[in-house]
């Protein structure tokens, strides 16, 4: 047990215990029930002590008024609401101390704004908790948190009617109201073990292996499933006194209860009050264990998470972001003493709060392609170690910098936020192999159910270990120095950015010409040979279809993608302002590309430096075009997948049209969905960098998608991204020997289609 965990248990078995002592001395102020005091068939009608008048007191209400005096007097079946209700406070204080002690940890972080489109922020957060978008992408799971959820939410809406109604002494729960209330707040009660068994059965039985479970996940677990149990069995402890001698029509309206007041139908009367006495209290002593343990245990989750939910980032995933560093260096150079995230408490409290958010459910390791392949990557134990990080070392930062002490970020006695974890050196939170692992292909934050943004916290890693530290493989070192140098980042590209065009009459805006559109090339579409045939495609198509457009040709440089993936973040910066500076020369207002990741960056990156454009993929436009009727396509191509880039689908919602396009251009059935796809797609291995770095995984990612591939059965896989095609070919020389399947671009696809 960790001492996290050993913390956690003590306070909850000592609030337990100062609980239960504290509701038998309230019990035994007033006495167990005396001898024939809990009748088998309890009296309804009392005699007013003042005016000696005949009047009703409702069964185990705390309180009544006489209708002829209105005088207040007790109920012999009061449950000692008044000393509950002081006892609360307990819980309550140890719960806000809990969130408080995370809070103060969050403030380590820098500031960051997130207070905009607030209706927006409130419908989705609504939407998260009556819906379960998120949660229901696993069904199973989404079901069962589902259960437990609005079951939980049910009955502290029932048990608040019912305090609601004691506290006011006006009996508003009678006649039908009361018949519903009892059958609705049993059925959702039912509803919420049904759920809490479908989660110890998963994690007991069925076992995935994204879950990974510790000793608080049993507590977690064992304590709801002991507070609505416990609910039912003192509320069929007061069936069984009072409804089933007398009232046994209205029994059956609380099924739960009533088939467990028939267990104890033939209980004593004195045995069945000293028994629901004891365990009215013992119910009670264990909801405020449970509500204290909102604020430390498993299940704080529901706070963090809906915060998190509410603060989540409302632009594109695919989009980064960055201090200009060029500007910042004239306004305030002090602001760049640090570059990129090299301690804890350089993360804003967004990023603090993450942490904090996690559940532990593992559905962001389950889609990690990273991860699948065997490397040392997983997005879920990232974030958990970080978590660890920020706990054992918050207190210390929070404690130097109240005193004011330089270096208060990062005391001496802690370990590193990253490193290689050398023997005999302190484990870092996170090992750099874990950082150099993420394809940045954002499986990780769609499948999180409260929106964890994992890929900037990785990526501030890199920006700190490349620009500060200059640490980096050999690969990225290598690319990275390309594009400072040529402005592209291959070595020994095959061809110049002139060389694909010199037999095409296309425009060249250098040249004087000028164009409705800019066609983007894009480096890996311009110098190597096999999307170069996608780009010569391309331009087939765009001619066929009479758009207007044009290139750069030899001025076009990379956008700079790459470098920013691997934390290059200044050699981004200095291609972005180029190419901004470049079609702003030539009025470019809108732009086509083939490559996602260029298609991502001009359309959510480049604003944040100025560069505004209507920005469309090739698949977008080539839709928009067969739709219009301005390309005629003549024949149908057969057996035909689709791989969705990441850029593309996931970051950037572009899933429809590509579909569009193949279905018209294949005959009916020929097109065949992969198991997984549109949001939901495997990545293809290239993202983050790695078009031109590499690893030692145990399986390659591009080969793990093409197996996808040769389960549907098609012979084409079509693509729409350089980077995929270049994964696609090299999967297919290495398991496709005999070449049964071939990897097609959308435009090249579309060309054929438009031939005889």
């Amino acid at each position: 047990m960790t001492p996290t965990m050993r913390k956690i248990w003590n306070i909850a078995c000592g609030l337990l215990l100062f609980v239960l002592a504290a509701s038998f001395y309230g019990t035994s102020a007033t006495g167990f029930p005396r001898d024939g005091e809990l009748l088998a068939k309890p009296q309804k009608v009392f005699e007013c002590t003042a005016c000696h008048n005949p009047h009703q007191m409702p069964n185990f209400a705390a309180a009544a008024q006489c209708q002829s005096c209105h005088t207040k007097e007790k109920s012999q079946f009061a449950t000692h609401i008044y000393p509950l209700y002081l006892l609360a406070i307990i819980p309550l204080v140890f719960m806000v101390f809990g969130i408080w002690s995370r809070f103060r940890l969050w403030r380590l972080g820098g500031g960051e704004y997130r207070l905009d489109r607030i209706p927006r922020r409130i419908g989705g957060l609504l939407a998260e908790v009556f819906t379960y978008r998120r949660m229901m992408r696993d069904t199973y799971a989404g079901l069962m948190h589902l259960f437990i959820f609005y079951g939980f939410i049910a009955e502290l809406l029932a048990t608040s009617l019912l305090a609601a109604q004691e506290w006011s002494g006006t009996q508003f729960l009678k006649g039908p109201v009361y018949l519903w209330y009892s059958l609705v707040s049993d059925l959702f009660g039912l509803v919420a073990i049904i759920g809490i068994g479908m989660a110890i059965w998963r994690r007991a039985f069925l076992r995935p292996d994204r879950i990974h479970t510790v000793l608080d996940d049993w507590l977690a677990l064992g304590l709801m499933l002991l507070v609505f149990v416990q609910g039912f069995v003192v509320e069929g402890a007061r069936i069984a006194a009072t409804e089933l001698p007398g009232n046994l029509p209205r029994a059956p309206w609380s099924p739960v209860g009533y088939s467990v007041a028939l267990l104890m139908k033939d209980w004593s009367p004195e045995f069945l009050g000293n028994f629901y006495r004891f365990q009215w209290w013992f119910h009670a002593a264990t909801a405020f264990v449970f509500l204290g343990y909102l604020g430390f245990g498993k299940v704080n989750h529901v706070w963090y998470g809906l915060l998190n939910i509410f603060f989540r980032n409302l632009e594109p995933s695919g989009k980064l972001s960055f201090i200009d560093i060029e500007a910042t260096m004239e306004t305030d150079p002090d602001a760049l003493d640090t570059l990129g995230t090299g301690s804890i408490g350089q993360y804003s409290w967004k990023g603090l709060l993450d942490l904090d958010a996690c559940t532990n459910c593992g559905r962001c390791e389950e889609v990690c392609p990273a991860h699948a392949s065997g490397v040392a990557l997983s997005p879920r134990k990232l974030i958990r170690n970080l978590k660890d990080h920020l706990t054992e070392n918050g207190p210390a930062i929070l404690k130097a910098r109240a005193a004011g002490k330089d270096g208060a970020d990062t005391p001496t006695e802690a370990a590193p936020l990253f490193g290689k974890g050398a023997d005999g050196e302190p484990r870092p939170a996170v090992l750099e192999e874990e950082l150099w692992g993420c394809r940045t292909c954002g499986a990780c934050q769609r499948e999180c159910p409260v929106f964890i943004e994992h890929i900037p916290k990785m990526v501030d890693m890199r920006r700190y270990l490349v620009m500060m530290d200059s640490k980096m493989g050999d690969d990225a070192r290598q690319f990275l120095k390309n594009m400072d140098e040529r402005m592209h980042p291959w070595t020994g590209a095959q061809h110049n950015r002139e060389e694909w065009y010199e037999d095409l009459d296309v425009k060249v805006l250098g040249k004087g010409e000028t164009a409705e559109y800019l066609y983007w090339i894009g480096c890996t579409g311009s110098m190597i040979d096999r999307n170069i045939a996608v780009s010569r495609a391309m331009v087939k198509v765009l001619k066929a279809a009479g758009v207007d457009f044009g290139i750069l040709g030899p001025e076009e440089v990379c956008t700079g993608d790459p470098a920013r993936r691997a934390g290059g973040e200044f050699t981004f910066q200095a291609c972005a302002k180029k190419n901004i500076e470049t079609l702003g020369g030539y009025g470019v207002k809108k732009i086509i590309t083939t490559c996602p990741h260029c298609f991502n960056t001009y359309k959510n990156e480049y604003p944040d430096f100025g560069g505004h454009y209507e920005v469309v993929h090739h698949s977008q436009l080539i839709h928009e075009l067969i739709k219009s009727g301005r390309l005629k396509l003549k024949k149908s191509l057969e057996s035909i997948t689709y791989h969705d880039p990441c850029y593309l689908a996931r970051h950037n919602g572009v899933v429809d049209e590509p579909r569009e396009i193949l279905q018209r251009i294949s005959g009916p059935g020929e097109f065949r969905e992969l198991s997984r796809n549109r949001d939901r797609a495997l990545c293809c291995g290239s993202g983050g960098g790695y078009a031109w770095m590499d690893d030692d995984p145990k399986k390659r990612i591009n080969h793990i998608r093409l197996e996808d591939v040769k389960a549907s059965g098609a012979k084409t896989a079509a693509v729409s991204c350089p980077f995929c095609m270049q994964m696609f070919d090299d999967a297919l020389k290495t398991l496709d020997p005999d070449k049964t399947i071939r990897a097609a671009d959308i435009a090249e696809l579309v060309a054929e289609a438009l031939e005889e």
